[in-house]
C-alpha cells in the first residue's frame, strides 16, 4: 500500500516537472519568436498639435524595427526632447506588432509678443510655441504677458528678460502669485514691463493698477472683493487703483448710451 502511494506521488511529481518544463519551453519559444516580430502599426492617443507622422518620425522608431528590441524609455525621452509642446509621453509595445504612444500636451498659461512674433509659455514660463499671429491664443483665452527687456525667446527654453537679477526675481514672483490667484482665469493681460508700475487687465474691461511688486497677494485679494461688490454694478469697465490695498480706488466707466 505504501509502495503504491509512493509511486502515485512520483507520478504526480513527474507530471508537474514535465508541465513546468513544457511551460518553460513554450515561454522560451514565445520570447524567441517575439524577438523577431516587426513593428507594423503605430497608434497615437491623446490630443496634440503634432500629427501622427511627425510623432512617429521624432520617435526614431520605424516600421520593420523589432518590436521587443525597442527601448520605450529612450523613445519617451527622445520625444520629450524634440517636441517642446509635450508634457508627458508614454510608449508601449503591444503584441504582436503595435507601438502605442500616449501624449499629454503642456497647457499654455501666457503668451508674449516680440518683434511681431507670438510665443506661448507654460506654467513654468518655458517657451512651447511660436506663431506669427495671436489669433489662436486669443480664441483660447490665453492672457498676454508683457515682460521687461526681453532678450531672447527660444523654443524649449526659458525667456531671457530683465535688466538685472533683482528685476528677474521680482517679476517671476509676481507671475507666480498671479498663477495662483482665483483671478487667473479672468486675466487678459499682465503688463510687467516695469516692476514699479504693474498693470493687470481683468475680463478685458477692468484695468487694475498694482503699483510695485510688493504685497501682490493682498492687492489681488482686494481687487477680487471690489469685483464682487456693487461698486461696479452697471458699468462697462473701470480703472482700479490697488497699489494700496487698504484704500483701493475705483473709477467706474459707464456706457455712453
Amino acid at each position: 500500500m505504501g509502495e503504491r502511494k509512493s509511486l502515485d506521488k512520483n507520478k504526480i511529481i513527474f507530471a508537474v516537472i514535465t508541465a513546468l518544463m513544457c511551460a518553460l519551453a513554450l515561454f522560451t519559444l514565445f520570447v524567441y519568436v517575439c524577438s523577431f516580430l516587426p513593428v507594423r502599426r503605430f497608434e497615437l492617443a491623446g490630443v496634440t498639435q503634432y500629427d501622427k507622422a511627425e510623432i512617429i518620425e521624432k520617435s526614431g522608431v520605424s516600421a520593420g524595427d523589432r518590436l521587443y528590441s525597442i527601448d520605450t524609455d529612450e523613445v519617451e525621452k527622445r520625444l520629450l526632447e524634440s517636441c517642446f509642446y509635450l508634457d508627458e509621453v508614454y510608449v508601449e509595445r503591444k503584441f504582436p506588432n503595435r507601438i502605442v504612444i500616449r501624449a499629454v500636451e503642456k497647457i499654455p498659461e501666457w503668451y508674449v509678443e516680440v518683434s511681431g512674433n507670438y510665443y506661448s509659455l507654460d506654467s513654468e514660463l518655458m517657451v512651447i510655441e511660436e506663431t506669427v499671429t495671436n489669433d489662436k491664443f486669443a480664441s483660447q483665452g490665453i492672457p498676454q504677458l508683457i515682460l521687461p527687456n526681453v532678450r531672447s525667446l527660444i523654443l524649449g527654453e526659458l525667456p531671457e528678460f530683465g535688466e538685472d537679477e533683482t528685476e528677474l526675481k521680482k517679476v517671476l514672483e509676481l507671475i507666480y502669485q498671479m498663477q495662483r490667484t482665483n483671478l487667473k482665469s479672468r486675466i487678459t493681460l499682465l503688463d510687467a514691463q516695469s516692476r514699479f508700475g504693474i498693470t493687470v487687465v481683468v475680463d478685458g474691461k477692468y484695468s487694475v493698477y498694482l503699483g510695485d511688486t510688493s504685497d501682490v497677494k493682498e492687492k489681488l485679494a482686494a481687487v477680487q472683493e471690489i469685483l464682487k461688490s456693487d461698486r461696479l454694478k452697471g458699468t462697462v469697465g473701470a480703472e482700479i487703483d490697488a497699489s494700496i490695498p487698504e484704500t483701493i480706488g475705483v473709477k467706474p466707466i459707464y456706457s455712453a448710451e
